[in-house]
């Protein structure tokens, strides 16, 4: 009796309504006792009120920590923010809610999971491309534009590593470019680029020169920029002018580097020409 006694499932003290009609269990054992009406009017891949489960008990495969958190959208009652979900957890529930079709918890799982960038970047972007969430898709490949391959072509499906590493050498030839016109520029006593404005584009006068400091500087500047991982590289960053410079080239490659950034499509559309391989 002691050992039957402590094999007999715990009932979840939120989800235990004596009028229950279908009782799901978790992967460690804990019942949930549901109302299919309620499962069938805000799920789509739950059994409803119209099909018989002979009082058998539905074995899901996720735990109870999952569970307990996607049954709070079933109810009409106030949902969960899912706030105080760490990222493993929180990946796990945004899974079970596509999988069981929980649609009032969609949302606010992508939201949550976005709060986690740039860290766990590649799990999102895997997520999103997996759902058909393009912002999502587009905000995490930003950052793994400067991220090592293979750190994440363990992690996304195939069209979509493929589409990262187009992606990612499209962005690093802007940087690559920028490197190779600050190189190419002749040596002088101090800079003497001139521009002028014609619509959006810049018409570069005479013969340009940039002196050693604002070569240096600058180039500096653009390993520092294509370095890093956050969504976009700030170009509006007055660091790469030297203050003691009163005719600095800094602003001029500012202007390069911004329609060159500008340029790029979102990885969406990388995404979109790139063969889905099963």
């Amino acid at each position: 009796m002691p050992d039957e006694a402590l094999s007999t499932p715990i009932v979840n003290n939120q989800f235990s309504a004596q009028d229950a009609d279908i009782t799901i269990q978790s992967s460690d054992d804990i019942l949930f006792k549901l109302h299919r009406s309620s499962l069938a009017a805000t799920t789509g891949a739950f059994p409803g009120p119209e099909i018989n489960t002979q009082e058998e008990i539905v074995h899901l495969t996720e735990p109870a920590k999952v569970l307990e958190v996607i049954f709070q959208y079933v109810y009409p009652r106030r949902h969960p923010d899912l706030k105080d979900l760490d990222f493993d957890t929180l990946l796990q529930t945004a899974e079970a809610v596509e999988k069981y079709e929980v649609f009032a918890a969609m949302n606010t799982c992508e939201w949550r999971l976005s709060e986690f960038l740039p860290d766990h970047a590649a799990e999102i972007l895997a997520y999103s491309i997996k759902h058909g969430y393009p912002e999502s898709i587009n905000k995490a490949g930003l950052v793994l534009s400067r991220t090592p391959h293979l750190d994440v072509v363990q992690i996304l499906p195939s069209h979509g590593t493929i589409s990262l590493l187009k992606y990612q050498g499209t962005r690093q030839k802007i940087f690559d470019d920028a490197v190779r016109y600050v190189e190419k520029l002749p040596s002088g006593s101090r800079c003497t680029l001139q521009s002028r404005k014609h619509g959006n584009h810049h018409q570069y006068l005479f013969d340009p020169h940039v002196c050693p400091c604002c070569r240096f500087s600058l180039l500096c500047w653009i390993t520092k920029l294509s370095k890093i991982r956050t969504s976009s590289p700030s170009v509006n960053d007055d660091t790469m002018e030297n203050p003691w410079c009163s005719e600095c080239l800094g602003k001029i490659l500012k202007k390069i580097l911004e329609d060159g950034i500008a340029s790029v499509p979102p990885f969406t559309d990388f995404l979109k020409a790139a063969p889905s391989i099963a």
